[in-house]
């Protein structure tokens, strides 16, 4: 009889052990997860923009994307690197990437400018070309 009052006791604590375990690795995978998402919206933002500016004007030569490079842990700066110059074409490649971002299901408030900022509940990011 008190053998079954042990075994209870012993898989209720290796239950508790094992969803401790799964929480603890469960928030660092999240925060990756999202970290990979932002990034991957943001090089196929810039891609697609790149790809249509190119397409509607004859004479721009083609740019491709050659790096997103992200630093910081809350504040994420998110710096896109390209194979060309991008200066004149900037707010419109950064607004394909909030059309990406936004498609991703994060909510951003770009209206303009050389920059775009948004933030979630883990990340501040800005988002800037190179």
């Amino acid at each position: 009889m008190y053998q079954r009052g042990q075994i209870s006791v012993e898989f209720v604590l290796m239950a508790a052990i094992v969803m401790l375990v799964v929480v603890a690795f469960g928030f660092a995978i999240a925060n990756e997860n999202e970290l990979n998402s932002v990034a991957t919206a943001v090089r196929t933002g810039a891609e697609n923009g790149t790809t249509y500016l190119s397409l509607n004007n004859s004479t721009m030569q083609p740019v491709r994307v050659t790096s997103v490079n992200m630093s910081g842990t809350n504040n994420v700066n998110i710096k896109v690197s390209f194979s060309g110059s991008v200066t004149n074409l900037q707010q419109n490649i950064l607004t394909s990437i909030n059309t990406s971002l936004t498609s991703q299901g994060f909510i951003t408030n770009y209206a303009g400018g050389t920059q775009l900022t948004f933030q979630t509940s883990r990340h501040n990011y800005t988002i800037s070309l190179v």
